[in-house]
C-alpha cells in the first residue's frame, strides 16, 4: 500500500478522479439552483380586481372635480399565496392626488397605497384627465312635477302641493351652476287616492335642455305634501217656497245672504251642472216672518256640497191687511 502512494501515476490518477467529482458536483447544484429559480418563477399569481372605488385628494371647499372615474380595475401580480390576501382583504387604496393643482384641466397618474413592494400593481386606466374649476353655491326655489297623472282616477284632482323647505343651496363649478334652469322633485301620483302627506323626495337640477346637472343639493331632499282630493266647483243658487202657505198668510220674499256652494263630484258630473236653482223651502207652517235652516239637496251624482244648508230669511204678509 505503501508503494502505491509512493507511485506518481497512482497519485495523478487519484487527482484526477476528485477533480471530477468536484466538477459534476458543483454543475449538479447549479443545475438545481436553476430549476428552483424556474419552478419559482412559474409559480407565481396574478389577481384582477374589478370595481375598486377611487379616492380623490383636493381642496373641496374650494374646488369641484370633473373627469375622473368613480372605480378602477387594478391587477397584482407576485409570489403564489402573497395575491390572496391583498384580493380577499382589499384594504389597500387608489387614489388620484390634486392637492398641489388648481383650476384647469391636467392629465394626472393615479397611485396606490397599502400593497406591499413585493407585488406589481396595475391600474386600469394608469393616466386620467381631470378637471378643475372654482366651486359656486346659489339658493333655488323647488317645484313639484308629477310622473303617471293621467293615471288619477276621474274622481280625483291634484291641489297645490306643498314643498319643506320652499328652497335648496345648489353646489358645484360656477360654469354648471350658470346653466341651472329648473329644481324641483318628482312625485308619483298615479296609484293615489288621498293626500300625500310629508314625502320624502329626492331634489332634482336641469339645465334648458332638460338635461340633469351634476352638482351638490343641499338638503339633497324635502319633504312633500300633496293634495289629492275630489273635483269641485263653485255654483250659485237660488231658493223658491214649496207648499202653501196656512190660510191668511201670503209669503211676500225668501231670500238668503248665501249666494254660492262648492259641490264635490266627479269631474264629468261638475261639467254639466252651472248652478244649484230652486232649492226648495217649505213655507206650510210659516205664519209670520223668519229665519229657517234648509238642507241644499244633492244632484245626482255629486258627493258633496258645502255648506251643506243655508239660513234663508222669510217675509210675509197677513191677508186683509191694510
Amino acid at each position: 500500500m505503501d508503494n502505491l502512494f509512493r507511485n506518481r501515476w497512482f497519485i495523478r490518477i487519484i487527482s484526477l478522479l476528485l477533480a471530477v467529482l468536484l466538477w459534476v458536483s458543483i454543475n449538479i447544484d447549479d443545475s438545481m439552483d436553476s430549476e428552483d429559480q424556474w419552478l419559482s418563477e412559474g409559480s407565481s399569481d396574478m389577481e384582477i380586481m374589478n370595481n375598486i372605488p377611487l379616492e380623490v385628494q383636493f381642496d373641496s371647499e374650494q374646488y369641484v372635480v370633473s373627469g375622473l372615474p368613480q372605480d378602477v380595475v387594478v391587477s397584482v401580480q407576485g409570489p403564489q399565496g402573497a395575491t390572496a390576501p391583498v384580493v380577499r382583504q382589499k384594504n389597500f387604496t387608489i387614489y388620484a392626488d390634486l392637492t398641489d393643482l388648481g383650476p384647469g384641466t391636467h392629465e394626472v397618474s393615479l397611485q396606490h397605497t397599502g400593497i406591499t413592494s413585493n407585488l406589481t400593481v396595475n391600474i386600469e386606466p394608469k393616466v386620467v384627465e381631470v378637471t378643475i374649476e372654482e366651486k359656486d353655491s346659489e339658493d333655488f326655489n323647488v317645484s313639484v312635477d308629477y310622473i303617471n297623472e293621467s293615471k288619477i282616477e276621474n274622481e280625483y284632482v291634484i291641489g297645490e302641493p306643498k314643498v319643506e323647505p320652499k328652497t335648496v343651496t345648489i353646489t358645484g363649478a360656477a360654469s354648471v351652476i350658470d346653466r341651472v334652469a329648473l329644481v324641483q322633485t318628482i312625485v308619483d301620483v298615479g296609484s293615489a287616492d288621498e293626500t300625500i302627506e310629508n314625502l320624502e323626495s329626492p331634489v332634482k337640477v336641469y339645465d334648458v335642455q332638460g338635461n340633469e346637472l351634476n352638482v351638490l343639493s343641499d338638503p339633497s331632499t324635502v319633504e312633500v305634501t300633496v293634495p289629492i282630493k275630489k273635483p269641485e266647483k263653485t255654483v250659485p243658487i237660488s231658493v223658491v217656497p214649496r207648499g202653501g202657505a196656512p190660510e191668511g198668510v201670503i209669503v211676500d220674499s225668501i231670500t238668503t245672504e248665501t249666494k254660492e256652494v262648492v259641490i264635490s263630484g266627479p269631474k264629468d258630473v261638475l261639467s254639466e251642472i252651472n248652478s244649484l236653482e230652486e232649492i226648495p223651502v217649505d213655507v206650510t207652517e210659516v205664519t209670520g216672518d223668519q229665519t229657517k235652516e234648509v238642507e241644499i239637496p244633492l244632484p245626482e251624482g255629486v258627493d258633496s256640497v258645502e255648506p251643506n244648508t243655508v239660513e234663508v230669511d222669510i217675509n210675509v204678509e197677513q191677508a186683509g191687511a191694510a
